[in-house]
């Protein structure tokens, strides 16, 4: 070794102690700043369960951290139910064919629930006019919801808003020129306590076409309707349809026809509740569905009645002595039921029903 040589060596060992010593300190620094962060992470453990129990497992989220808990998801908001619509006026010129009732301009509802009173009665257009006012007080005396009415061709629906202010009402008004239209067209409405309930959608259907009976001794031929109307109650947004019927006057009591030989009366009139059952079959989409009127047919003469025919579609329901019904789904309970005196050859009936969560089907 040159003089050089040992003159550098002692440079040398004093630069490979220094490299040492700062290898050292590096590794000892990330092992403390490890042990900080378990110890951080331990504390924090033991906040978040101040009973000292162990954390259960965590949430993974793909492409995330693991969570000390799980984060919120971001859900979409469901809406609640149905909300109000702006109120209709109801259907000009429907009901002048047999066609089958299309689609509704309406809302689903959710179940229906609460209590609904109802006012169905038959008041014959011979009536007085002092008769049917006192008749009409009659019926919305107790409050109803809704007032189904059979025979009022005569009177217009400004009287029936006059005499019964806090209730609106409906009828198509468009004639029926055909040859059993006339005034029939016009025989059925529907009233709503306006406060409580507005109308969305309404209008009209035939259901007999030409019932050539004998009425009184004379040949008449009548055409058949029914009025319906979808309401949406203010308070909740729930929607329930009403339907209110005069059917054709007791086919088996009445048989007899006069002029071209076609279907007998007791087929007319079965038929006719096919297509009033279809109506309701489209109506019960939307939510539940109340038929009111005076059926002219009695339980037990057939399973051509409307009481058959309802029954046997899954129709409960409410009447009088003689003819006058409240058909309900069978999920609805009636609550209570009683005739009340009208000016008629019939009384009308006053029904109060618990909705029970009825809804669309």
């Amino acid at each position: 070794m040159n003089a050089a040589a040992r003159r550098d060596r002692p440079l040398a060992v004093v630069a490979g102690v220094v490299a040492a010593a700062a290898l050292l300190a590096s590794v000892v620094y990330q092992a403390v700043s490890s042990g900080s962060e378990r110890d951080g992470a331990r504390e924090a453990d033991a906040a978040a369960v101040p009973d000292g129990t162990a954390p259960g497992p965590q949430q993974v989220i793909p492409g995330g951290l693991l969570l000390a808990s799980p984060r919120p998801l971001d859900l979409p908001t469901i809406p609640a139910g149905p909300v109000l619509v702006e109120p209709g006026t109801g259907r000009v010129g429907s009901g002048l064919g047999l066609e089958v009732l299309g689609r509704l301009d309406a809302p689903v509802s959710l179940p229906v629930s609460g209590g609904v009173t109802t006012a169905v009665a038959n008041i014959p257009n011979r009536t007085s006019s002092a008769g049917f006012a006192s008749s009409l007080r009659t019926l919305v005396a107790p409050d109803p919801d809704f007032v189904m009415l059979n025979e009022v061709s005569s009177r217009s629906l400004d009287e029936m808003r006059a005499i019964a202010p806090a209730y609106d009402a409906y009828r198509d008004e468009a004639p029926d020129r055909s040859l059993g239209g006339d005034n029939q067209a016009f025989n059925n409405a529907v009233m709503w306590h306006a406060g409580r309930w507005r109308l969305v959608d309404a209008g009209r259907v035939k259901i007999v076409d030409n019932d050539r009976t004998f009425y009184s001794g004379r040949a008449v031929t009548w055409d058949r309707y029914a009025t319906w109307a979808v309401l949406q109650r203010n308070s909740d947004a729930a929607l329930m349809s009403v339907v209110s019927t005069h059917l054709m006057t007791n086919p088996a009591k009445y048989p007899k026809q006069h002029g071209p030989r076609g279907a007998s009366r007791v087929q007319q009139y079965s038929t006719a509740m096919d297509r009033l059952l279809a109506t309701v079959d489209v109506l019960a989409q939307h939510g539940p569905v109340l038929v009111g009127g005076d059926m002219n047919s009695h339980v037990g003469q057939g399973a051509w009645t409307a009481a058959a025919k309802m029954s046997a579609a899954g129709f409960g329901f409410a009447k009088d002595r003689a003819v006058m019904y409240l058909f309900h789904q069978s999920d609805v309970q009636v609550v209570g039921n009683r005739e009340v005196r009208v000016v008629s050859d019939h009384p009308g009936i006053v029904t109060t029903l618990d909705m029970n969560g009825q809804g669309p089907e």
